[in-house]
């Protein structure tokens, strides 16, 4: 039978359902560039599966394990405007959702948290393909899911707190990359900031990171100046910028990184910077 219509008619609650298959099914379909399918019933399945202890701890691993490996996470990783991106984007939620149940469950051994989180890194640090929606195919938006993965393992128990600059690098990589965010990736990048921010990362670090943001846009206007691509970065940086100085604003917390943050939004809105 049609994968469409098995989850359309699907009663979780039904005990003949053989789960086994039902997940590999949806794994090799993951990336499926049938909206309804991909985003409205596979990750909509996984989801009830995952969160409401559908699954026991054997297809949770079998299921993390999958989702991290070279032909989802990774596949075709590299490539721009194709219909892989679709396979990474929707395995990185995956992995979200276990870390997430494993937050209170505690059934992942702490390797697979540390590959967890060695591999969202990684996916948001070569993921090249930045698109959000897709005209007839839905939502690509591969930076703001890796964003939602990537704060859930911050949040989790495991998170090595030396992985901290680690994490503020990707983020950096991630407002450089080529095309300009749209669909609310800024947003989604600061949810991570927060979680740093509640697992103990100092205000100065945070200070320092955003200095470091605009040293490497000084360093990309020296070469590219006034071209397309740096106003591309630039508009990336600074709605990023604005949007963490105020959610720090409304939480009133870290006024000296909000500061620093107003020094950078000042120096890049100043003529000079205006372009033609």
């Amino acid at each position: 039978m049609d994968l469409k219509l098995i989850l359309e008619q699907l009663d979780v609650n039904d005990r003949q359902v053989d789960l086994d298959h039902l997940i590999n099914n949806m794994l090799q379909q993951i990336g499926s560039t049938d909206p309804v399918l991909r985003d409205d019933l596979i990750y909509s399945t996984f989801g009830k599966l995952v969160m409401m202890d559908f699954l026991n701890k054997e297809q949770l691993n079998h299921l993390l394990n999958v989702c991290l490996d070279q032909e989802h996470l990774f596949y075709q990783m590299g490539e721009r405007e194709t219909d892989s991106v679709f396979t990474r984007s929707f395995s990185v939620l995956v992995v979200a959702l276990v870390v997430e149940k494993d937050r209170s469950s505690r059934f992942l051994k702490k390797e697979q948290i540390e590959a967890s989180i060695e591999g969202i890194i990684r996916y948001l640090q070569e993921e090249q393909d930045t698109r959000g929606f897709v005209v007839s195919k839905g939502w690509a938006h591969s930076i703001a899911h890796g964003a939602d993965a990537l704060a859930e393992v911050i949040k989790h128990p495991l998170f090595d707190r030396k992985k901290t600059s680690e994490c503020l690098d990707a983020i950096q990589e991630c407002l450089f990359k080529e095309g300009t965010y749209v669909d609310d990736e800024d947003e989604r990048l600061l949810f991570a900031i927060e979680a740093l921010l509640e697992k103990g990362m100092k205000e100065e670090e945070l200070s320092n990171w955003v200095t470091s943001l605009s040293d490497n846009l000084e360093a990309h206007f020296e070469v590219e100046r006034y071209s397309v691509q740096f106003f591309h970065k630039k508009k990336n940086v600074l709605c990023f910028v604005k949007s963490c100085y105020f959610r720090l604003l409304i939480r009133d917390t870290c006024s000296n990184a909000r500061r620093v943050m107003e020094d950078v939004v000042e120096k890049w809105t100043r003529e000079i910077y205006l372009g033609d």
